[in-house]
């Protein structure tokens, strides 16, 4: 390695790092995995990418972007070389009316205040927003809260550059067809266009596998969109491209209590009517099952927010929301100001945090089937299950999230070193990702796959769509050197002669 990292100080103008400090504090992310890799890289610009790639290509080394590493489920850890964009490519290169070009090292919190000033905002909001950057935001297609009324990233991603594996630099974005790249995936999804529509999940928010179902869209195409969500397996994202909001003008944000989860996810449909921007679930923080007795009778709180120009239509929103919801519910506070909103939005993610560092003895939230989405009126039959399976293996639980897409955040608590318990952790999955499966519903809804998930994507699309996957892999990355065991497992390429 050492060889290796003095041959690539010679050309690249970053800086080139295989000590053991930087190589260890790499190979971890927000999720349970651990991968040291061989070199860390900080290129200074998009030429010192392309050097870069076209030096690895020719010796077969595999290379993985990072960002802030706040992926959940091993997105961005590798054994091979990491080029990491935070330090040089970080800039905002361009603020327009309505979009915005910057690199994908920028952080999403230092994004929203330049927007700020503008009075735009870019409206997905995950969690991490304060430090996660917007390339490892198209990469698992991030969503958040407001996924609701606005969508994933991937509804705001206009164009991408992009170096790919051999060291060629593309552009993509709508209606582009000046891309080999981009007509040869256009011409794949338009012959399987019938596949596609029939065989995705029929949800409103999507991060597994590859978003073919984005590429064409009312014969409107939109090849860029097939990065998000991709991982890093297809290409390196230089700038990005990404369509900017005018931030609402009147913004009101309700409190609601509800007795227990069943009666909080059984209200969706009626929340749904009030057209809120957000409704977000938050349990009691962590539910107890050593009884073996359901928690059904632990209160949760539900956050419901409304938005629009007109202070009239807010209004009229808040008040149906209050009466639609009197007989099931109790309100316990109500913000109608753009501080007091959020005010309240930040205690919400400060409690999440709290939520991720619990431990229980040896146990903590483990991440696997955190990220479901079903269709919102399957959610209460969807969390009796869950709840029961919780409680007929004695794990304690959290549960929160994203209640207006059906998109629940579900981790139970269990110690990782034990085998008995890995395997109760397997089965668990096989069991909720089949009903998930069953409804049509997704595995990931915006932390995308990693590690983690990799082996559940066939069981979400099936040989058929799995097999597109694969032929998008090879379309982009031949020599499937970008971020290696992502999206599509190794051998199932080395299968197909690669």
């Amino acid at each position: 390695m050492a060889e290796l990292a003095d041959a690539l100080r010679g050309f690249v103008k970053g800086e080139v790092f295989n000590d053991e400090w930087t190589r260890k504090i790499n190979s971890i992310d927000a999720s349970h995995y651990a991968l040291t890799p061989s070199i860390v890289i900080d290129p200074a610009d998009e030429n010192d990418l392309q050097a870069i790639s076209s030096y690895c290509y020719n010796r077969g080394l595999p290379i993985t972007a990072r960002g802030a590493g706040t992926g959940l489920l091993g997105q961005s850890l590798t054994e091979g070389i990491v080029i990491d964009f935070t330090k040089h490519m970080n800039k905002i290169l361009q603020i327009e009316n309505d979009y915005v070009i910057l690199q994908p090292g920028v952080v999403k919190g230092v994004l929203d205040k330049e927007l700020r000033k503008r009075g735009k905002f870019l409206p997905p909001d995950p969690a991490s927003s304060n430090y996660c950057t917007l390339g490892g935001m198209i990469a698992n297609n991030s969503s958040g809260p407001h996924g609701l009324a606005y969508g994933s990233i991937i509804n705001f991603l206009k164009g991408v550059n992009v170096v790919y594996s051999d060291g060629t630099v593309d552009s993509l974005g709508e209606n582009d067809y000046g891309s080999r790249y981009a007509r040869h995936l256009i011409d794949l999804v338009s012959d399987n266009i019938s596949l596609i529509q029939n065989g995705y999940p029929l949800v409103n928010k999507n991060s597994c596998g590859y978003r073919l179902d984005a590429v064409i869209n009312h014969n409107n195409y939109s090849p860029q969109k097939v990065f998000a969500a991709s991982e890093g397996t297809l290409g390196l994202v230089t700038s990005a491209s990404i369509k900017i909001l005018d931030i609402p003008s009147h913004r009101s944000l309700i409190i609601l209590v509800f007795e227990d989860l069943i009666a909080a996810t059984s209200s969706v449909p009626r929340l749904l009517k009030c057209h809120p921007v957000a409704i977000e679930l938050l349990d009691s923080s962590l539910y107890s099952s050593e009884s073996g007795r359901g928690s059904s009778h632990n209160e949760c709180v539900v956050f419901v927010e409304f938005a629009a120009d007109r202070l009239r239509e807010v209004e009229t929103r808040l008040s149906k929301c209050k009466e639609n919801l009197a007989s099931s519910c109790r309100h316990v506070e109500t913000a109608n100001d753009q501080m007091s909103v959020d005010k309240a939005w930040a205690a919400r993610k400060g409690q999440l945090n709290n939520i991720m560092k619990l431990t229980v003895g040896s146990r903590r939230p483990v991440g696997l089937i955190e990220d479901t989405v079903v269709n919102t009126n399957f959610l209460p039959e969807y969390v009796r299950f869950l709840l029961n399976l919780y409680h007929a293996n004695y794990l304690n639980y959290v549960i929160y999230g994203h209640l207006g897409d059906g998109n629940l955040h579900t981790r139970p608590m269990m110690d990782l070193e034990s085998p008995s318990e890995l395997e109760l952790l397997q089965s668990l999955a096989d069991r909720v990702f089949a009903k998930v499966i069953q409804q049509r519903g997704t595995i990931s809804g915006e932390h995308g796959d990693g590690l983690a998930r990799l082996d559940f994507i066939p069981k979400v699309y099936g040989s058929p769509i799995f097999s597109l996957f694969k032929k998008v892999k090879r379309l982009f990355d031949p020599a499937c050197l970008l971020n290696p065991g992502k999206k599509i497992p190794v051998s199932a390429l080395m299968n197909d002669g690669i």
